[in-house]
């Protein structure tokens, strides 16, 4: 008995579920909902099916996400797409036409991704600085950061099962630079003027106002109450070719050639030690502002400015004089750089300060001439000097970014060692920590006076003001002394100061100003008979420093 009732309520649901057709809607959020026809759904259109589901057609376009589409069957399977925006074609076509039939599926497509396109976007700004990007040294090149190839080949491989092949490893460790220890850099010594190193240690020591001790206060014998606030320059030189070994002699004779069989090597002779005005130290004067000479040195793609910068002034003038940038120098006055044996004066931020300042170099010398750039340290308490060259994987480092200048905060922690963003290959080994003597090579220093920097006789702290750069009161009282006489070299004499040149530039026109230049450079090379200046620079000297 109940066997036969089962049997007949079966047949009875067979019989209802055939005379309706049944369409299967999946949404985006991959549910299904079951959408019944009328006896008369051929004729139905998918616009109405779809409204029957509760799916509303005009929602995707109000929201700014493009219109509603669609296609007929399963995910996955290649069929035409519907179009169901308000202007589609395919709105108003029938279950009939559409081929639709009972337990049939209609799949609604999920909008496009925006992230897609941000992420393409972002690839494309990422390739177009790459190509965009100045390399100093192109064989050190990579084309893509360790990051970049990193992530590819991590989606490259995604859904296999092995994961990535050696092949892949090998790939990605080849975007690595590679860091070792650089013998030779171009120069194989330097020559730095000591009147404008001594003049720039000077300008280091900040002597505290005798106002400000307070009363009662005794000091013991040999103490100092000066600070050290460290500063930054610009070293102007020439390039030069002499011998390597020029203490040994060669004898002489009837037969011997004009060129011997020598070898030759390039220096540096430094002529002037500019100081950028206006510095202002952090920390209490513990680092140096490198900012004041990094915005005004790198240049920008953009249109010059209508205002000339005091560095821009500076190049100018000392093109003027023959000479050129040939490095940089910055005072430091840290006890962790000199607490142990293998204590080191360049630490990572300078490093990077450095390499910044040798690619706007090479670009605007060239490669071969930009990269002869010096790197020179000096102790702000005893004026002990050193001079460094910037290892050439060290400045496309810089270039490429993996490089950036560590943090000082408060306490001026050591910046030695540098976390990198991307991995180096050190002694074979990965590490993403560096010490910054990978990054040096160690450059022979002697001294000279520069054919600008005043000469022996010229007072310890400058002719000029160090604040701002303007001339001295006295410096301007002994100029125009030296007009009066009739001598013209004492007058030259004292201009063969580069300082005093820029200040005097800032007060004349370009081309008194050049024409000035030029005499003072035949005068400063040894040309000094018949070297004079003529009445109307005169006129002009005793206008502006008279005032």
């Amino acid at each position: 008995m109940r066997l036969s009732v089962l049997l007949l309520s079966i047949c009875a649901a067979c019989v209802s579920a055939a005379g309706t057709t049944i369409i299967r809607v999946r949404t985006v959020d991959g549910s299904v909902l079951r959408v019944p026809l009328p006896d008369d759904g051929s004729s139905s259109t998918i616009s109405s099916i779809l409204n029957t589901a509760g799916i509303d057609l005009n929602a995707a376009d109000s929201d700014g996400k493009g219109s509603l589409k669609c296609q007929v069957g399963p995910p996955g399977r290649q069929t035409d797409v519907l179009d169901l925006s308000p202007n589609g074609k395919d709105r108003d076509t029938t279950a009939e036409e559409l081929g639709l039939k009972h337990g049939s599926m209609i799949t609604i497509l999920p909008p496009p991704m925006p992230k897609k396109k941000e992420a393409q976007v972002t690839n494309t700004v990422e390739e177009d600085e790459n190509n965009n990007r100045f390399d100093p040294f192109p064989d050190l090149a990579k084309s893509i950061s360790f990051s970049v190839a990193n992530r590819r080949a991590h989606a490259l491989s995604r859904g296999v099962s092995r994961g990535m092949t050696y092949g892949d490893i090998s790939r990605v460790r080849s975007t690595m630079h590679t860091v070792e220890h650089q013998p030779t850099g171009a120069l194989n010594r330097v020559y730095v003027c000591q009147v404008g190193a001594a003049r720039f240690q000077n300008h280091c020591v900040a002597v505290q106002s005798k106002k400000k001790k307070p009363k009662g206060n005794t000091t013991k014998k040999g103490q100092d109450l000066n600070t050290i606030e460290n500063r930054v320059a610009l070293l102007f030189g020439t390039i030069n070719k002499e011998r390597v070994d020029q203490s040994r002699k060669v004898a002489r004779t009837s037969l011997s050639t004009s060129r011997e069989d020598q070898k030759m090597c390039e220096v540096a002779k430094v002529h002037a030690i500019w100081e950028p005005p206006m510095q202002k130290p952090m920390i209490n004067g513990k680092h140096y502002d490198e900012g004041c000479l990094l915005s005004t040195y790198i240049g920008d793609s953009q249109d010059t400015p209508a205002k000339e910068m005091a560095t821009d002034r500076a190049i100018r003038v000392a093109g003027w004089l023959g000479l050129q940038p040939v490095g940089w120098i910055f005072s430091y006055a840290d006890e962790d750089r000199h607490e142990d044996g293998d204590a080191l004066p360049v630490h990572g931020r300078d490093a990077v300060v450095g390499a910044k300042l040798q690619i706007e170099t090479m670009k605007l010398k060239g490669r071969d001439e930009g990269r002869k750039f010096i790197t020179l340290t000096l102790d702000g308490r005893i004026g002990a000097a050193e001079a460094f060259q910037l290892s050439d994987v060290c400045v496309q480092m810089v270039a490429e970014n993996v490089l950036s200048p560590p943090i000082v905060d408060e306490k001026l922690q050591s910046t030695r060692f540098m976390t990198l963003k991307d991995p180096v290959v050190v002694s074979g080994e990965e590490t993403k920590r560096l010490d910054s003597v990978l990054l040096l090579v160690n450059t022979a220093m002697l001294s000279h006076v520069g054919l600008y920097s005043g000469g022996t006789n010229a007072p310890i702290g400058g002719n000029v003001k160090k604040t701002s750069g303007a001339l001295l009161g006295k410096t301007r009282k002994r100029i125009l002394a030296a007009l009066e006489k009739k001598d013209g070299s004492e007058v030259l004499s004292e201009l063969c100061d580069f300082d005093v040149l820029l200040a005097i530039d800032a007060l004349i026109g370009k081309e008194e100003s050049e024409k000035l230049c030029l005499l003072v450079r035949k005068y400063a090379r040894g040309q000094k008979k018949g070297t004079v200046i003529n009445e109307q620079l005169k006129l002009t000297l005793r206008s502006v420093l008279g005032e």
